[in-house]
């Protein structure tokens, strides 16, 4: 092994280290919030106990699951949506009197009504999301027949990504 190597390595299971800490923390916060008497570290615990029940899943079992997981993401997503337009439509009122609007887009300020500062710290949440997309590199060299399903699975990436998002 060269040094290279084993710099490259180690960070990148240094980046999936925190990346799973931080999920891990983010549920904890969850929890907290929906359970406010369930103390961190039992909440942490869980999440630990189930992400490692999920990976040490077979192959098959773990894809049947992501597929399910991605499922109710995607369905997740098409009801706010929906819900957000029926709303829009139906000139919904919020308990404050603020009614549901397309207004709400550029008015108080537009796109950034605190400044740039905002879009930067979300910028660095979009960009945290695609971590990991060095695995492709991998997928590549475990796929039968790459020259076929790979630019097939990579140019529906660009579907995926809107019907996820």
């Amino acid at each position: 092994w060269s040094r290279d190597r084993d710099f490259t390595g180690g960070t990148s299971w240094r980046c999936w280290v925190v990346t799973g800490m931080a999920d891990v923390v983010a549920i904890t916060a969850y929890a907290q919030f929906w359970f406010p008497g369930l103390s961190d570290w039992v909440a942490s615990l869980a999440v630990v106990i189930l992400l490692l029940s999920l990976n040490l899943a077979t192959v098959k079992m773990f894809g049947e699951m992501e597929f399910w997981f991605a499922m109710v993401k995607i369905v997740a997503i098409v009801a706010l949506i929906v819900v957000g337009l029926v709303m829009i439509a139906m000139h919904f009122k919020s308990p404050t009197g603020v009614e549901a609007s397309f207004a709400h887009l550029w008015n108080d300020g537009g796109w950034f009504p605190k400044g740039i500062s905002g879009f930067f710290a979300g910028f660095q949440i979009a960009v945290f999301a695609f971590v990991g997309i060095e695995l492709v590199g991998t997928t590549a060299a475990e796929t039968k027949d790459p020259e076929k399903s790979l630019p097939r699975a990579i140019n529906s990436i660009p579907i995926r990504i809107i019907l996820s998002r």
